[in-house]
């Protein structure tokens, strides 16, 4: 978002652009730091006897490997990270491996997995972490717990494979995969809206959306049989109907936000027209008492030129921020289930001296 002049909105794009940088240089700190003191911390994990030198020399290739694809230049790697991390840690038992893993998996929105594998990192480091690292670790932990979802998946295929897509409302989809098999499989997700795909050899796809609620617990049987198959989503609620199954419909309506933004585009251009009229006006009149009137009753016209001008000007760019605005939400706005349980209408109002939205709705 872009701001029609310096002052206020330039400190808080500064904020903004700060905070972000900070974030991204805090996160690649951290990962970085574990890869170059990795070395101190594998002994320990082989307290019973000494670690096979070998393995060390490839879990530190590893490590580095891991490092240099979550540093990439072009934006963070994280499955490749990932990858290489996990092989650092198989070899190694450190710590430090781990929590480079839980940092990965969090970037991932891979939720169960980085809150097993933290209470792991708490575990293994136990007096070798930081007293700051470690409340800065519990607390990403507190805050894990209190959002993440649980999914439970049960299915009559062995080695069934499971892509979960999550829509956030602004930016590219967030896409997991998980492998499930005949015992089941409880996963840790991150709430959002998701579109799933369990797909087992030799049978049609299973496919279902739903939204996933915070701290939510889910239950969902796969039955894989022969013929087109699309189940409903997870979660209580009556099962289907009699004759095939039909994907739950969606559709893409204008959220209440967009209806307010646009409401302070129109509101902020009627604001800019008016005082546009104003300027000509004030213009128009010093022009007429150019050269008629006293300097000191020209001084004051002039002023009064040059400030509505101003106000006109900042109300323009106000009104071009807005409308960038209102046109990236509209066409970010995310996918939801058909519903008619209710209905709001809003109404942009405009006046000769405000301006703002009418909401109005039944349930």
């Amino acid at each position: 978002m872009s701001f029609p002049s310096p002052g206020v909105g330039d400190t808080l794009r500064g904020m903004v652009r700060a905070s972000a940088s900070w974030c991204a240089l805090l996160l690649i700190g951290v990962v970085t730091f574990f890869t170059t003191s990795f070395c101190y911390s594998v002994p320990s994990a082989y307290a019973q006897g000494q670690p096979d030198p070998k393995k060390l020399e490839e879990a530190k290739q590893h490590m580095a490997a891991g490092s240099a694809f979550y540093n990439d230049p072009a934006g963070h790697k994280c499955e490749e990270a990932l990858r290489e991390f996990s092989k650092a840690y198989e070899l190694s038992g450190s710590w430090k491996a781990l929590r480079a893993m839980a940092i990965c998996e969090l970037e991932l929105e891979r939720d169960g997995d980085a809150i097993k594998h933290y209470d792991e990192v708490l575990r293994l480091g136990g007096t070798q972490i930081e007293a700051a690292d470690k409340a800065q670790i519990e607390r990403d932990l507190t805050a894990l717990k209190s959002a993440v979802a649980e999914l439970t998946i049960r299915t009559n295929r062995p080695n069934t494979r499971v892509v979960a897509v999550r829509q956030p409302s602004q930016g590219l989809p967030v896409t997991n995969r998980y492998v499930v098999t005949l015992e089941g499989s409880t996963l840790g997700i991150h709430p959002g809206q998701y579109s799933f795909t369990a797909t087992a050899e030799g049978f049609p796809d299973i496919t279902w959306q739903t939204e996933i609620q915070n701290g939510g617990k889910y239950n969902k049987l796969l039955e894989f049989k022969p013929g087109p198959v699309t189940a409903p989503g997870p979660g209580p609620g009556p099962g289907p109907g009699p004759g095939p199954d039909k994907a739950p419909e969606v559709e893409r309506p204008v959220p209440v936000y967009v209806w307010i933004m646009t409401g302070v585009t129109i509101a902020s251009a009627g604001v800019w027209g008016t005082f546009m009229g104003l300027s000509a006006a004030a213009k128009s009149e010093y022009d007429d008492k150019n050269g008629n009137a006293p300097r000191a009753e020209l001084e004051d016209l002039r002023s009064d030129v040059t400030t509505k001008n101003v106000v006109a000007d900042v109300m323009l760019g106000v009104t071009a921020a807005s409308l960038g605005t209102t046109l990236i939400l509209y066409f970010t706005r995310p996918e939801v289930p058909v519903t008619q349980d209710t209905a709001i209408l809003v109404v942009p109002a405009v006046g000769p001296g405000a301006g703002g939205v009418t909401l109005s709705g039944t349930f």
